[in-house]
């Protein structure tokens, strides 16, 4: 009895407990990770419901999210995070991407502009002037006290989302 009891009820039990975590809309965030394991459309409607962020100061913990919602999301927000580890906002209105071993690469100039998704405030990223992405903005959000939500555009399209926490 016992035996076939668990044989019903493992597969279930594993297939539960490997189900990745999300969060919705209604359920905020609370770490980079919850917003690493969300689906497109659950990052999309958060972004929405969220305020521009105000501009950082200091370094900020980043983590990649592309392809939200696939299986492969995870894997690759960990592999990217050995290249790509955050953010480094200055006091002169000024950004840079910090890359591994602590370099930093790519600039951008920092301020608030309507975002391309909904016409709403946003906190602007703009890589115009630079030589290696020319074409690429970021916008970001606060969708939790201190947790950013960003969506990365190449060429007036949407790439990607990425997470940047400044609790840490």
């Amino acid at each position: 009895m016992a035996r076939l009891f668990l044989r019903a009820v493992a597969p279930v039990f594993t297939i539960w407990m490997l189900a990745p975590a999300t969060a919705t809309a209604v359920d905020p965030p609370g770490e980079m990770r919850d917003l690493v394991r969300m689906s497109q459309p659950e990052l999309e409607a958060l972004y929405l419901a969220s305020p521009a962020a105000p501009v950082p100061s200091g370094f900020l913990p980043g983590r990649a999210i592309k392809s939200p919602g696939s299986r492969l999301t995870v894997a690759n927000s960990r592999a990217t995070h050995l290249v790509w580890q955050g953010k480094i906002f200055r006091d002169d209105g000024t950004m840079i991407n910090r890359v591994f071993f602590g370099g930093r690469a790519i600039p951008a100039q920092v301020y608030h502009a309507e975002s391309l998704i909904d016409g709403q405030p946003s906190l602007i990223l703009d890589y115009s002037r630079s030589r290696l992405w020319p074409d690429v903005r970021d916008e970001v959000r606060e969708v939790a006290p201190g947790l950013y939500l960003g969506v990365m555009y190449k060429g007036g399209e949407q790439k990607m989302y990425f997470a940047l926490d400044a609790r840490k």
